[in-house]
């Protein structure tokens, strides 16, 4: 009888030693698959460290934002700017802010590398500054860019020169940047092919992207090499095809500006 009695005993505690194995097992599994579903795709090209993050402070510190989009610098005649989308100021800004002028309503602006927030940018005067030009206009996407100065850059990103040479229908091009909801980290690599252009507009098509394109705005695009083709913005519709395309603003706009800035000086 004490026998039998030890053989269900030993049985009863093996189903308790088994269902905290199964139980133990199954949580690996559900860490491990949580995991990968939290490990967005990206493109494996790299590139040395290009992307910025904004800093913005208001002289309302309640509009403030310590993270803010993204941006990069910009060589050009051996000087170095600061670029990042001007559509920004359409998203967060005092009520008051009506045109494209700083005035008395943002205090500073920086940029840093997300992954060394202790590295910065500080940037000086915004160079296309325009107190004629509406905010809330729709033109302010046909030159979607904001250009700095530069005050003091103490960060080692690398400053991007602009592509003069025209795009290659179906060549890669690359958006360089952080969503949204990334906090840390090195910068994310996503891969686009150039499909046509419409004005000002690269359109492009998805190969690998983003689940949320959110927070890459003012981001760098470049080509294989490198070279700065584009500044992240929005939407555009193939009046051929109606389907829309991400279409991220032309560099040539900004390469303008900078040929007829020093002219003028």
């Amino acid at each position: 009888m004490p026998f039998i009695l030890l053989k269900i005993g030993l049985k009863i505690i093996n189903r308790k030693y088994l269902k905290t194995i199964m139980k133990s097992i199954c949580f690996v599994i559900l860490l491990t698959m949580t995991a990968c579903i939290g490990q967005e795709k990206t493109s494996n090209k790299t590139f040395e460290e290009i992307a910025l993050v904004n800093k913005i402070d208001f002289f309302d510190s309640k509009l403030d934002q310590p993270k803010f989009s993204c941006g990069f610098l910009l060589q050009f005649n051996n000087e170095i700017y600061a670029v990042t989308a001007k559509h920004l100021l359409k998203i967060i800004k005092p009520e008051k802010m009506k045109t494209l002028a700083f005035e008395n309503n943002i205090k500073s602006w920086s940029l840093y590398p997300l992954e060394n927030k202790s590295e910065i940018v500080i940037c000086d005067k915004l160079l296309n500054e325009n107190k004629a030009e509406l905010l809330e206009a729709k033109s302010t996407y046909e030159n979607d860019w904001l250009i700095f100065s530069v005050k003091e850059n103490h960060t080692k990103v690398k400053p991007l020169q602009i592509r003069t040479t025209p795009l290659i229908a179906g060549e890669k091009l690359y958006v360089v940047g952080w969503t949204r909801k990334m906090e840390s980290g090195k910068q994310r690599v996503y891969e686009f092919e150039y499909y046509k252009t419409i004005n000002n507009r690269i359109l492009l098509k998805d190969v690998i992207v983003p689940e949320q394109f959110g927070g890459l705005s003012g981001s760098p695009v470049i080509d294989e090499k490198g070279m700065l083709v584009g500044i992240v913005s929005n939407g555009t519709t193939d009046p051929e095809t109606d389907k829309k395309y991400f279409s991220p603003c032309s560099a040539t706009s900004i390469l303008l500006f900078l040929e007829k800035l020093k002219i003028q000086q």
